[in-house]
């Protein structure tokens, strides 16, 4: 039985280690604002890089920045475990721009906060722990 159990912990840490840009972790302490106002219950995700993945409460809004293209987006392929993790269909993501072509504005990021403007062209401010 132990045996088992260690055969399967390796297993899951080198599956984390080789699809470590995929998998999006929850950040329970991180907070999103809309327009300077602050968003309750709004579900925010980070992966080894600190990209971003924000989901709205009450809405089927799901925002995607990744540093390597600063262009946020709509996760074309996304899995959930609700509340825990995503996951995403490839170290770079494919996503629908939230400008439509993808030639907009693109996201202020550093490791603790992230900015950017929805389809709306509401300021969205993601800050994490």
């Amino acid at each position: 039985m132990t045996r088992i159990l260690v055969v399967g912990t390796m297993l899951l840490v080198i599956f984390v280690a080789v699809f470590r840009q995929r998998i999006f972790l929850r950040d329970p302490l991180g907070k999103m604002e809309r327009n300077d106002v602050a968003v309750d219950g709004a579900r925010l995700y980070i992966n080894f890089s600190n990209d971003v993945l924000v989901e709205e409460p009450g809405t089927e809004r799901r925002y995607l920045v990744q540093g390597w293209s600063g262009i946020p987006g709509v996760p074309q392929i996304l899995g959930c475990v609700q509340g825990l993790a995503c996951w995403t269909d490839a170290d770079h993501a494919s996503v629908y721009p939230l400008d439509g072509r993808g030639a907009g504005a693109k996201a202020a990021m550093s490791a603790k906060v992230v900015t950017f403007a929805d389809e709306t062209g509401a300021r969205i401010r993601v800050q994490l722990r």
